[in-house]
């Protein structure tokens, strides 16, 4: 699949910004950083973070993908912006998951499973999105039909109350957060955490 970055003055395919990025070339660097970083700002404040993290983050995933294109079997199916996006959310994960060890991790498993439904961007990545799937498949059908529909696919929770025959906006509520408490219980019991 290709795509193409569009900026002010230039439209890269993927492969010229693979080799760009490879080839260190400015042109290219400052497209991407142009094009994504308004991306990133976006998507790092919508999950929590600030406007620095949200800039480091940024320049973590350019670095990154210098590195990944410099293997040999280096290769991507999703497209370039695709690839980038889903860099930036494993970055903001680990970062997120390192600061939610020190506070709580409730949040960080419902944007992991959020993120499961999202765009596959590496092996670490890819990990990581099988581990917390595997823990929100444990959970009851009820709990997971809950959390799919309002983490997922972010349906207002009236039409959750309606679908699902929840009864009040309350009960919905206390529910989620029910199922919410389940999720952590089993990722952080899971004798594997550390390593995600």
């Amino acid at each position: 699949m290709t795509s193409t970055l569009l900026t002010a003055a230039n439209t890269y395919t993927d492969q010229e910004l693979l080799d760009g990025i490879r080839r260190r070339d400015n042109a290219v660097l400052s497209a991407v950083y142009q094009v994504f970083r308004p991306r990133v700002l976006a998507l790092i404040r919508n999950l929590g973070g600030t406007e620095h993290e949200a800039l480091d983050i940024l320049q973590e995933a350019i670095v990154a993908v210098f590195i990944n294109v410099q293997k040999q079997e280096f290769a991507f199916t999703n497209g370039f912006n695709a690839y980038f996006h889903g860099i930036c959310q494993n970055l903001w994960l680990k970062k997120f998951r390192d600061k939610s060890r020190q506070t709580h991790i409730g949040s960080d498993a419902l944007d992991a499973l959020k993120m499961a439904a999202d765009v596959q961007a590496d092996g670490e990545y890819a990990e990581r999105q099988a581990f917390f799937m595997k823990k929100f498949k444990s959970l009851a059908e009820g709990c997971r039909e809950l959390l799919r529909l309002s983490v997922i696919e972010e349906k207002k929770p009236e039409e959750i109350v309606e679908q699902l025959g929840l009864g009040s906006l309350n009960y919905f509520y206390k529910r989620k957060s029910t199922c919410k408490d389940k999720l952590e219980a089993l990722v952080r019991t899971d004798p594997n955490f550390d390593q995600y």
